[in-house]
Formats: structure tokens, C-alpha cells, sequence
């Protein structure tokens, strides 16, 4: 669920609009569960601010995309717990760095905590889980 808001209907009367995670498109799409989406990032490489699929909002703050896609990474990705949307565009994008179907959780509310060190902590559990293992390496967990 990318800085936009998780899948949510009505609230109090406000209608809430239903947007992709990654490019913020209206609409709902194929949801992915916050595993998938990890794995999708953190083993397989995926980077939608390198496939222009992010939007070109960091670029106003005077961040480069390598350093947006660094922050995304280890603060919503990395801690997310929420499936997330996404609309066929970017789901043509994703669908390659996905393991399998989509599988979503049903969870809808995210968890992401706005303290760098839950990120950093978050971001680096993610990258010793997902790091590909050598060959030579297949007893190590």
C-alpha cells in the first residue's frame, strides 16, 4: 500500500475512494497479499519507481527515484501488513516478479509505523528472509 490509503468502502459518511497502491489509479484491482508484495520486492527485484509506474511526486521534494524507491521499500513495504491493490496496469508490471497466483489475506487495514528505526529493523528482517542463498549455501535459513 503505497502512501495512499488501504482499501476501505465507507467511513463516518465519507466515501473513500478505492485506489491502486502503486500508481494511485481509482479502481479496484487484483489484491496481493503484503507477502507476496515483499517477495515481489525484496527477492525478485520489482521497482515500479524504475518501471514509471510510482508517479513523479518524489521528484517534487527533490528526491531521485533510487532514493524514493529506497524509502518505499524499507518503510511500506517492509512493514506492511495489508493486501494490497492494484490495478491491471501495474499488475502487468508485477505479475513477473510474483511467485505464483496472487494471494491475498483478506487484511485491509495497514500497520506501518512512521519511526526509521521500525523501518530500518523491518527493512533489514526482509532482506535477510528474501536474500537469495548460493548454491553452496542451501543448509542456511
Amino acid at each position: 500500500m503505497i502512501l495512499n490509503s488501504p482499501l476501505q468502502q465507507e467511513n463516518k459518511g465519507v466515501i473513500n475512494t478505492v485506489v491502486c497502491d502503486i500508481c494511485g489509479a481509482p479502481g479496484t484491482g487484483t489484491l496481493v497479499s503484503a507477502e507476496d508484495m515483499r517477495k515481489a520486492v525484496f527477492k525478485n527485484g520489482f521497482n515500479p519507481f524504475a518501471l514509471g509506474l510510482a508517479g513523479q511526486l518524489h521528484s517534487a521534494f527533490g528526491i531521485d527515484s533510487s532514493a524514493a524507491f529506497e524509502g518505499w521499500k524499507n518503510t511500506i513495504v517492509a512493514q506492511d501488513t495489508s493486501d494490497w491493490n492494484i490495478c491491471a496496469k501495474c499488475m502487468s508490471k508485477l505479475r513477473p516478479y510474483l511467485e505464483g497466483k496472487p494471494r491475498p489475506t483478506g487484511v485491509k487495514k495497514a500497520t506501518v509505523s512512521a519511526n526509521h528505526l521500525v523501518g530500518a529493523l523491518a527493512a533489514k528482517e526482509a532482506e535477510r528472509k528474501y536474500k537469495r542463498k548460493k548454491r553452496w549455501q542451501f543448509w542456511k535459513k
